[in-house]
């Protein structure tokens, strides 16, 4: 009887396997090959910045930089902005060639973008301008939290990173979304009410139904919770209303529903936390020793100079991707309760099952990436497994 059900259990994969793609050969296979592109393109750049990150906070030429903009003001405040600010847009001209070749010609070549070559530089430079002051008050933060506390910086950073994620959940919908896109009520007021409705049917207050023109950018489909408590609203992309069934538009807005459901908000804040706390730890232990021992040798006078601000950043972004995995980890484990949560709510598989295939060949996602990919890279289920998930359902498996 064992043998018999591990056989039917085996059976059944392998048919989930063949079966649960996107009905088309050659959308699955350009779907792949997109994939397969934007991944190395992104090990290149992971690469390259990793090793010129690590030349240039040890190659001394930050403390020589931060030397010249100390003779441009006297306040410590200023020299620190505008070194913050050097940086910001140093990293984003070094980052330029690969993100256009990815971010334009790559969705250009498979059919995502919608944008000219002007629209998308445009949107560079508006990122860019977004970014200096939010660099320049981290900077002045982090430099005047290791200065005051060299010994408990890290958890003092920690202990702040809790109130700034929740008011930046609070500020991105109402005055930073609305920079890039055009936000305004749904259109169509009856799928606005079925939506109301259902996100009631679980306890959730939802202050207007949005729509946004996600078209002036991509091809690709989304829907999401923006905000938090009266701010709390549901967006639609005006292509997923363009694509999607009313019905396949409820089950999508039912999973994000269950991330509401469950605080899975503040899941990932908490666990945002917890990881910040241990990666600024690994920092510090080993910045602290790279300053100490050859701080001579590398013109790093101290963690809390200026000039060390390149070095705490590479560690920052070595340890983070050291660790990404098992944040992924923990964000499949949640997306496939989410799921789940969807499934029961709406009791309609076909449409979870019909809404799942469009996202992935409106996305172009990879329906079966490799479990290294999977397991390295994924922070929700393949779309296989999410399709796989469906008929289980429909089985009454689950």
């Amino acid at each position: 009887m064992p043998l018999k059900r591990l056989t039917i259990l085996l059976f059944r994969s392998l048919t989930v396997a063949a079966t649960s793609q996107y009905g088309s050969e050659s959308e699955e296979h350009k779907a792949t090959e997109y994939n397969r592109v934007k991944q190395r393109v992104m090990l290149i750049g992971l690469l390259a910045s990793m090793i010129g990150g690590a030349i240039f906070a040890l190659s001394g030429l930050p403390l020589r930089i931060s030397e010249r903009i100390d003779r441009v003001s006297p306040n410590k405040w200023v020299r620190r902005s505008i070194f913050a600010a050097f940086l910001t847009v140093v990293e984003l001209i070094a980052s330029l060639p690969l993100g256009y070749f990815s971010g334009f010609v790559v969705e250009h070549r498979y059919g995502l973008s919608n944008q000219s070559r002007s629209q998308w530089f445009a949107e560079q430079i508006k990122g860019l301008a977004i970014s200096l002051p939010f660099a320049a008050i981290g900077a002045n933060l982090i430099l005047e939290i290791i200065q005051r506390w060299p010994k408990r910086w890290w958890a003092v950073a920690t202990s702040l990173a809790l109130p700034v994620t929740v008011l930046l959940s609070q500020l991105a919908p109402v005055l930073l979304m609305p920079l890039f896109n055009k936000f305004e009520p749904l259109k169509d007021t009856e799928l606005a009410m079925r939506l109301k409705r259902i996100a009631s049917e679980s306890g959730i207050n939802v202050a207007s139904v949005m729509q946004m023109d996600m078209s002036r950018q991509t091809n690709k489909a989304n829907a999401f919770f923006a905000g938090m408590g009266r701010t709390r609203r549901i967006v639609l992309a005006d292509t997923l209303l363009k694509e999607f069934s009313p019905e396949e538009i409820e089950v999508v807005v039912a999973h994000e529903i269950a991330h509401q459901a469950h605080r899975d908000l503040w899941w990932f804040v908490g666990l945002g936390t917890v990881f910040t706390g241990g990666i600024s730890w690994l920092v510090d232990r080993v910045a602290s020793r790279i300053v100490n021992q050859y701080g001579e040798e590398f013109n790093l006078p101290s963690m809390a100079h200026v000039s060390a601000l390149p070095l705490l950043s590479w560690l920052l972004a070595v340890v983070a991707f050291a660790l990404a995995p098992l944040q992924n980890l923990l964000s499949r484990i949640i997306e496939r309760r989410a799921d789940t949560y969807a499934l029961r709510l709406t009791n309609d598989p076909k449409s979870f099952k019909s809404a799942m295939r469009k996202l992935g060949v409106m996305n172009l996602a990879d329906p079966n990436p490799s479990a290294v990919i999977k397991y390295t890279m994924y922070s929700h289920p393949p779309i296989a497994e999410r399709i796989a998930r469906g008929e289980r359902y429909e089985r009454g498996e689950g």
